[in-house]
């Protein structure tokens, strides 16, 4: 390969990365760098959000998630006001955050007993 060819080479893939890498969040509507987290991501610990200890094991952490899940089901919610439906439903996709945080903390970070 010559000089051309290589710089074609390196030029293309520089422009491929800048395209996927820049440019295609700003085409599908996606969020810019600078804008701050929204408050469901910034939640807290997940075994606060559930209300157990660091080191409970997965049936302690699932019946947790569930009594907590049950205090916001649609269906208890139905009668409230909108402002508080809404409340209501950020706060079990928190639940739902701090549970699959949970399970990745069972699976990856804690060593098998097996």
């Amino acid at each position: 390969m010559n000089f051309n060819e290589w710089a074609v080479v390196i030029g293309g893939g520089a422009l491929g990365y800048w395209l996927v890498a820049v440019m295609w969040p700003h085409l599908r509507g996606g969020r810019t760098m600078s804008a701050p987290l929204p408050a469901l991501v910034q939640a807290r610990l997940w075994h606060d959000e559930l209300g157990v200890s660091r080191d409970a094991d997965r049936d302690t952490i699932e019946a947790a998630y569930r009594a907590r899940l049950d205090e916001h089901r649609p269906e208890r919610i139905a009668q409230l006001p909108a402002e508080l439906q809404e409340q209501a439903h950020a706060r079990r996709m928190k639940l739902e955050l701090a549970y699959d945080a949970a399970l990745r903390d069972l699976e990856w970070l804690r060593p098998r007993t097996d």
